[in-house]
This record gives C-alpha cells, structure tokens and sequence, in this order.
C-alpha cells in the first residue's frame, strides 16, 4: 500500500495554490455565461496551428481553370467513349444483318447453284398416304404429277414464292392421263404439246401461287430426246405409261435445263423403264455419253439415281451435257442439262438432289 494520492482525486485541485493554470482555467470556465461556447485557454508550451494564407485573386483563377479543363477531359472522353460504343453497334448491325454472301470480301464466288424457292409437297387426295418406299401394294404417288416437278428457278425468271397448291378433288387412279398408250405420230417436243393439257383435264386456275403448273404430255413425248427411239417405244407401249408431264427453263449462264415425270402403274412397270434408260438410252443432248460417279451425292432414301455425263468439254472445261435418271415407286425422272460453254457441276447436283426430295 502507499499513501500518494491518485491524480483523480479532488485532493489534488483543492491543494493547488492560487494563481496556478488549474485555478486560471476553473475561474474561466465560471464566468462562462450560459449558452456561449466556453473559452479554452492555451496551453503554455502547446503550438497553435499556423493560419492558412488568403488566396490570391490569381490563385482563384487558376484554380478555376484546372477545374474547367478537367471537366472538359471528361467530357472528351465521356463523347469519345459514346462514339465508340455507336460505332461498334452500328458496325456490328451492318455485318450481320445482310447475308455473308452480300459483303465485300466474304463473298463465295458463283459455283453455279441456283436459287430455288422453299420446296413444299403438294397435298394428297382423301383417303391417300404417301407412296411406300419399299415397293410393297401402296407404292404409288397419288399427287397431282405436275406439281412433283421441280419449279424453274430465279436465274431463270422462277418466283421465289412458296407454290400454294389446290385442294386435290379426285384419287389417284382418277388422275387425268395424257396418254394411255404412247402414239407412235406423238414424238413432237414437249413444248408443241400444250394441246394434251386440256385433254389431261388442266386447268390454269389450279396453278400454284408463284409458279405456272407443268404442261400435260404425252408418254412417247420424249421419243424425241432419243436419237434410236424405236426399243423406248416398245418398252412403253409394254409397260404402259400412264402419264407423263414436263418442265422446262434456261438460266441466265445458258444453262437449259428439262425435267420429264413418267408415270406408271406399279413399281415394277417404272423399273423396266427406269433400267433401260439408263442402259441403253443415247440421249442427243449427250454424244458419246458416259456414267459419272455420284457416291459422294447426298441420295435420298427410296429414290435410285443413275447420272451420265457427255465426253465433249465446253469453255469452262465441264461437259456440255448431262443427264440422271431417276426412279421413285411408279415414277421415272429424267432431268437433261445443256450447255455448249459446260454444265456447272454443283448446278445439276442441285438440281438432281432438289428433284429427288420431291419423288421421296
């Protein structure tokens, strides 16, 4: 234990002698008046902060100044930073929104391709299923034949409208025949046999929206694409076409093309034809006619494809002619492709393909 005093102890302000700090400190607090803030007097030996010099009328300036050019700096950059950000947007709408094929300097040179419009199947009669691909007793097409041709294409005046079909009213045993039994004095060209039309029972108000409907011919109509028609004739006098229909164009690289649909009555008659054609056939569109390899063709199930070539080369060092031949349940198609400068080889693996989806 010890007797100092601790320095909290009111001892310790009693004892102090007048006249010292704590006595001048007390006696100021006292004659405070109320409510004013109280006068802290200085403490000897502590140093009094040194007061802030005025600020010149030229340091006011300047100092404006730097605030000014500051805030000029960041609207730079704030519009600079928008500029950016626009442009970009805008750079970014202009790329993609056109096709890839529109912009300079992405563009995919020309290989040939036509521009087709969306393909849609025409609508059965009641009662009617699509054809059977494995041959079997429902093997046959009951859609109207015309409308199972290719449409001509926009490089040929084609619209690129959807084909928009009418209501079918009749089964397909009723289906209009061009010709029962080919006519051997029949073997004008397709185009000179607009007449069968209006025997087939064609009606240009049934035509789909875009396109016109395929003309009605007669069967031994393509006797005349044959330069020895004689076996042809009797292989369909044997097998008896039903009817026969047919498309023609000629794009704007020279390019004409034909599609021909035969009809038969059962997957067997189609057949023979369909072996023959490609057997013995000798088209005039392909002198000295060869086969050509089509493994590598995305084929369609159901649709038996055989593709020959003419040996002649034209400008562009592609044949001058070509020819498949294809056979679906009943139907046989024979797309013919000329050109004297050459047939593009990715055009009439579009056509082919485009005119298989249609038979499948």
């Amino acid at each position: 234990m010890t007797d100092h005093a601790t320095p909290h102890e009111p001892a310790a302000l009693a004892e102090a002698p007048a006249g010292t700090p704590a006595e001048a400190a007390t006696e100021t607090l006292a004659e405070a008046p109320a409510g004013t803030p109280a006068e802290i007097p200085a403490v000897p030996g502590a140093e009094t902060p040194a007061e802030t010099p005025a600020e010149t009328p030229e340091e006011h300036e300047a100092r404006l100044a730097r605030r000014s050019a500051r805030r000029r700096a960041a609207a730079r950059w704030a519009t600079a930073t928008l500029v950016f950000a626009l442009t970009g947007t805008g750079a970014a709408l202009a790329v993609t929104a056109p096709e890839r094929t529109d912009l300079p300097g992405l563009a995919t040179p020309g290989d040939g391709r036509y521009t087709f419009p969306p393909l849609t199947l025409p609508p059965l009669p009641s009662g009617s299923g699509a054809p059977d691909r494995t041959g079997g007793k429902n093997a046959l097409h009951a859609a109207d034949l015309r409308y199972l041709l290719l449409p001509a294409p926009k490089e040929a005046g084609g619209s690129l409208t959807p084909a928009l079909y009418p209501v079918p009213t009749t089964s397909a045993t009723g289906t209009p025949s061009a010709s029962a039994t080919p006519s051997p004095t029949a073997s004008a060209p397709a185009s000179a046999s607009a007449s069968a039309s209006a025997s087939a029972g064609a009606s240009p108000s049934t035509a789909p929206a875009g396109q016109a409907p395929a003309d009605w011919v007669t069967c031994d109509a393509i006797l005349a694409d044959q330069r020895d028609p004689a076996e042809l004739r009797a292989l369909l006098l044997r097998d008896a076409c039903r009817a026969a229909t047919v498309r023609e164009w000629t794009a704007s690289d020279g390019t004409r093309t034909q599609i021909r649909l035969l009809r038969f009555g059962a997957s067997f008659e189609s057949w023979n034809v369909f072996s023959s054609l490609r057997s013995d056939a000798r088209p005039n569109a392909l002198p000295g006619a060869k086969s050509t390899s089509h493994s590598a063709w995305d084929t369609v199930e159901g649709v038996h494809l055989d593709a020959q070539e003419s040996t002649a080369k034209g400008a562009k060092g592609t044949p001058t002619g070509r020819v498949a031949y294809l056979c679906a349940s009943d139907l046989v198609a024979v797309v013919t492709m000329t050109n004297p400068d050459g047939v593009p080889d990715a055009a009439f693996r579009q056509v082919v393909t485009l005119q298989s989806d249609l038979l499948a």
